[in-house]
């Protein structure tokens, strides 16, 4: 059931009666940014409380939200059923074409498939391999349910990052960057003794983090409209463009480009519904 914080505990017994504000606080309490999976289940057990609260979902932004994130949500499942119908043989392919295609929407993966991810991912052959699937997933490490399997990706990059090959270095460098704020004690320890052991790791490390500036001002999304629920139908064609099992770089491309998007119609669909009341304050005040 719904977990409500401590002060929204004494709802008043008539919920047709439930004040607006205090209905919206509930509403955004219990969706994470980070995790749509569990906004969904929070918003079904809160519909199912009872019919006074159900009653208040049409027409609320409430509503309006859980409306786009079941969209947002088909989007992002028809997708992953295309690019990562399940774990291929090939660690090559796994690594280099469909871990890049789902890292934009990895959050809208429950734990236990998250989990499974990372898993296939530190057990792949080589230590190129699980090297390059820790830098990609870098990205994610705020949106991993499982604070074990961002321990497991920044201790693989650590490790990775102390081998004398200068590109595994560089990949696990960029990753242990991106990774910056969510080290532990040990982990940044480890960090401080490769450099200590290797000063021009720390040289690198520093000019790899000047660089991720730069990426992460390339990585901003536009949507395809201004209005955001045209922006899902015209991501939704998109999605049912891309083939099944894709093989190339190309189609990788593509459908990473769309993942990005449907990412982006969530963070945009939560932050409309976390801004809802400041705006209508703001839209009283001004008259």
């Amino acid at each position: 059931m719904v977990d409500l914080p401590s002060e929204l505990n004494d709802l008043p017994r008539d919920l047709n009666h439930l004040p607006r504000d205090v209905f919206s606080r509930i509403a955004k309490e219990i969706c994470p940014y980070d995790n749509p999976q569990q906004a969904a289940v929070n918003l079904a057990n809160l519909k199912a409380t009872n019919h006074e609260i159900l009653g208040k979902f049409p027409e609320s932004a409430i509503g309006n939200f859980e409306a786009r994130l079941s969209r947002i949500g088909a989007l992002q499942s028809s997708l992953a059923s295309k690019t990562l119908p399940e774990f291929p043989e090939s660690d090559e392919k796994f690594v280099t074409l469909q871990v890049p295609a789902i890292q934009p929407i990895l959050k809208f993966y429950e734990l236990s498939a998250q989990t499974s991810i990372v898993d296939h991912a530190l057990q792949c052959d080589g230590t190129w391999h699980r090297t390059i699937a820790a830098t990609v997933l870098s990205t994610n490490l705020n949106e991993l349910h499982d604070p074990a399997d961002r321990g497991r990706l920044i201790n693989q990059a650590l490790n990775s990052f102390r081998v004398d090959d200068p590109n595994i270095r560089t990949a696990a460098g960029t990753a242990l960057v991106r990774a910056d704020g969510h080290l532990d004690a040990d982990q940044q320890a480890h960090l401080t003794e490769s450099f200590h052991r290797n000063p021009e790791s720390e040289q690198l490390y520093n000019q790899l983090k000047a660089d991720q500036q730069l990426w992460y001002h390339e990585q901003r999304v536009q949507l395809p409209s201004a209005d955001l629920d045209r922006s899902i139908n015209i991501i939704a064609g998109e999605v049912e463009r891309i083939p099944v099992g894709f093989s190339s770089p190309e189609q990788r491309n593509t459908a990473h480009i769309v993942a990005k998007s449907i990412a982006e119609c969530y963070n945009c669909a939560h932050n409309e519904l976390m801004n809802f009341d400041r705006s209508r304050v703001r839209s009283t005040l001004g008259r």
